[in-house]
């Protein structure tokens, strides 16, 4: 007895991609709003703002990296979907392969393998996307305006120690989230076989 036919797993996937695209919208919405209001706190800030810069850009960097995480789940959780799909439409998607929502707690092994450029990046061209490149902006605008403040030297240095910074912040979130993420594939497919083999 199934829950869903297989015929309709890919209508299933389908709107399960709407739903991580839907979530996805939402979340860079929250990650605008809130970053409007500090910016309009910054600019508020009139002559107390020698004071309050260095709070209100690293507020602002700690909210763009705690949205760029949940953004890159996101990310992650539709290349996902987009190999069951693929999976599906060949007909060796299993039901219990099925998840409930975008990024279930089990995956199959080595699902990025062939149509990822890497584990952590699918194409290049995914870096221009809002859910990539607005975080970078956003967290680039804050670093320049902490540096600009914290260290004089001109004002292109600063532009080019924060593009390198921002570069590795993000590379290094991103390698981290993949190697915990692989980490646990690999763990989850030990303890099945340790249940088959018992």
């Amino acid at each position: 007895m199934h829950d869903v036919e297989p015929r309709l797993y890919t209508t299933v996937i389908r709107e399960l991609i709407r739903h991580e695209n839907d979530v996805t919208n939402h979340r860079i919405m929250w990650l605008l709003i809130g970053q409007g209001l500090i910016a309009n706190a910054y600019v508020n800030a009139g002559s107390q703002k020698e004071n309050l810069i260095s709070t209100l850009a690293l507020v602002g960097i700690l909210v763009t990296l705690s949205t760029f995480v949940i953004l890159y789940k996101s990310y992650q959780a539709r290349g996902y979907l987009q190999f069951l799909g693929d999976e599906a439409k060949r007909g060796t998607l299993r039901e219990e392969d099925l998840p409930l929502f975008g990024w279930p707690g089990t995956r199959i092994k080595g699902w990025r393998r062939g149509i990822w450029l890497c584990p952590w990046l699918r194409k290049v061209g995914d870096l221009l996307e809002p859910y990539m490149f607005l975080p970078s902006v956003l967290i680039l605008a804050w670093l320049f305006v902490l540096m600009e403040h914290r260290l004089s030297v001109r004002k292109g240095i600063v532009l080019v120690l924060a593009i390198l910074l921002v570069t590795l912040i993000l590379s290094a979130l991103c390698f981290i989230w993949v190697w915990r993420e692989e980490k646990d594939e690999w763990k989850q497919k030990y303890r099945k076989e340790e249940l088959v083999t018992k």
